[in-house]
């Protein structure tokens, strides 16, 4: 066999990288052995022994380290995953090698990074609305969990907004519910560009949507609300005239430890009193709703 082909299928074979170690290290001790009484040493029972037992223990040796050596990656590659089911953190192994060791850290490697990949996609999907580009409930059920403990943690006000399209029906019924989806489309832009960083903004119902508002009290929460309903006012749909796009937004300063359907149900209320003030107007949720108004259907 030509030894270049030779020398690289054992390079590329972990098997005879490991059948060659093993080979060496069972035959080392009576190789020492041969070369050790043809140089004319001592052959006096206790020195062959005793070189034969240095012997078989460096070979054990070396053995050892030869096939740690070549099943190290495999614990490598156990480690990056295990932290990619703990923390997320990707599988990303550079290895040179091309035995089969090499291939199976490459190949699980590029899997997880692939099925990394996939997650998150998914995840956007489940969590997003695909005709707005905002949040979904879903999503918003998720911040609010990791806001509401922030805020017990660090004292911070939580408000929501909560806002809805003012007799967006007329307009599918007599422009189509094309122009229906424009004008969902164009609020979800309005909103994805006036977010700050740390707000949140979902569409959680046909013409319903919802900004949560972390580190910010209701007096924030109406003003920013208020900037919200003058840039609906403005927007413009062909073939919807400018000023037929409005909103009516209710405004609710959460306290500790609600859950999202408590908020909703508070700031509904608010929405409530705007829808029935004239629509186009933002209310906040008064001490009176405190005390336990009924729940009312908003007149949309």
């Amino acid at each position: 066999m030509n030894p270049k082909l030779l020398l690289g299928t054992i390079r590329n074979s972990l098997m005879a990288r490991i059948f060659g170690m093993c080979f060496i290290a069972i035959h080392l001790p009576l190789v020492v052995a041969i070369v050790y009484l043809a140089s004319g040493f001592a052959s006096h029972p206790v020195s062959i022994v005793t070189v034969l037992l240095v012997a078989t223990l460096v070979g054990t040796v070396a053995c050892l380290s030869g096939l740690w050596w070549f099943i190290r990656p495999l614990k490598v590659l156990v480690g990056a995953i295990e932290r990619y089911h703990v923390d997320g953190t990707p599988v990303r192994l550079a290895l040179r090698r091309n035995d089969e060791v090499g291939v199976l850290a490459r190949s699980v490697s590029s899997t997880m990074s692939e099925l990394d990949g996939l997650t998150k996609k998914l995840r956007h999907q489940a969590t997003t609305d695909t005709l707005t580009g905002l949040g979904n409930r879903r999503s918003l059920t998720e911040r609010v969990a990791s806001e509401q403990a922030r805020a017990a943690r660090e004292g911070v006000p939580v408000t929501v907004v909560l806002f809805d399209l003012d007799r967006f029906k007329e307009i599918n019924d007599n422009y189509g519910h094309d122009v229906g989806d424009s004008v969902l489309m164009a609020i979800g832009e309005v909103v994805r560009d006036n977010l700050r960083r740390y707000d949140a903004g979902a569409r959680i119902g046909g013409e319903e949507f919802c900004l949560m508002l972390p580190r910010t009290r209701e007096s924030d929460g109406l003003a920013i609300a208020d900037r919200y309903r003058k840039q609906f006012e403005r927007t413009i749909v062909p073939p919807l005239m400018k000023g037929r796009i409005t909103a009516s937004f209710g405004v609710y300063e959460a306290s500790p430890g609600e859950s999202l359907q408590q908020m909703l149900r508070c700031a509904d209320e608010a929405l409530y009193r705007s829808k029935q003030a004239g629509r186009n107007r933002v209310s906040r949720y008064t001490s009176a709703n405190r005390q336990g108004e009924p729940p009312h259907l908003n007149p949309r």
